[in-house]
């Protein structure tokens, strides 16, 4: 599971992590420990990223980013505290949520998104954000 230190990871101390910002992560990590916990259920490895530690992709911006951060909008759902990137090295997540009905049945009724697997080789995009397209698994 994701606690919010993970997600917020050197950021904790951030101006930009506004009170809004700090419940849309609080929110956020609801619903995709739910999910995830959903994934142990049904067997879906969940490996640990040797660089955050936890199951955050990437180094240091898969979780909550400061505004100032090069990566993504100004606007980006991980700079709103609504996005996260789950470790996912073999896709084996990104194909159980894609593939498995109970998995899109819960992820529906926790109103998570997520970009294309095409786009995140390695690791999967988890949001609350709707996206334009309003499709479950959207092309950033």
């Amino acid at each position: 599971m994701i606690s919010m230190q993970d997600y917020l990871g050197p950021w904790a101390k951030s101006k930009d992590l506004t009170p809004a910002r700090r419940a849309n992560a609080a929110r956020l990590l609801t619903a995709v420990n739910t999910l995830l916990m959903g994934a142990m259920q049904e067997k879906i490895p969940l490996p640990i990223n040797p660089k955050t530690k936890s199951q955050i992709s990437g180094e240091t911006y898969g979780g909550f980013r400061p505004q100032d951060c090069p990566q993504g909008s100004p606007n980006s759902a991980h700079k709103e505290g609504l996005a996260v990137d789950i470790y996912d090295p073999s896709g084996a997540i990104d194909a159980w949520l894609q593939n498995s009905p109970a998995a899109q049945k819960k992820y529906e009724e926790l109103g998570l998104y997520f970009e294309h697997p095409s786009k995140t080789s390695g690791w999967s995009h988890w949001g609350l954000r709707r996206p334009p397209s309003g499709k479950r698994f959207f092309y950033p």
